[in-house]
């Protein structure tokens, strides 16, 4: 056989761009569910309004400009349930939670509850809250 230059390019660009879609895909398996901040004073109570976020399974969280404590953690789904989960952590500056399961499956969350403070922060530590698909 004897394929034209103009195909056998052809051909390569487009298992490069399903090689990059696909990488693109397992990255976005990860993915930002919102964030609040949290402040020095003791039980500080945030809550994160998302829209529904379908079919998640887990939520992580990060502690951005402080260390952050964690006292409380629940998780609110679409069909009115709550769902308190069982954290109490210290999270490191630039550190993270390990993956917290969602009871239940793939569900449908509508906003997460936070109750914790922050230390070691000139004010305020950002909390970013993952959710894994």
């Amino acid at each position: 056989m004897n394929y034209s230059p103009i195909r056998t390019w052809a051909a390569t660009g487009m298992l490069a761009a399903t090689a990059l879609l696909a990488a693109n895909y397992a990255l976005a398996a990860d993915r930002l569910l919102g964030s609040t901040h949290l402040t020095r004073a003791e039980n500080d109570k945030d809550v994160i309004q998302t829209t529904c976020r379908p079919r998640v399974t887990a939520i992580k969280l990060k502690a951005l400009r402080g260390q952050i404590e964690i006292e409380a953690l629940w998780v609110r789904f679409k069909n009115g349930e709550r769902e308190r989960l069982a954290v109490r952590d210290r999270i490191a500056e630039g550190g993270e939670s390990r993956w917290i399961d969602l009871p239940g499956g793939r569900r449908c969350v509508v906003s997460i509850g936070i109750i914790g403070d922050t230390e070691l922060s000139r004010d305020q530590a950002r909390v970013d809250v993952y959710g894994r698909f």
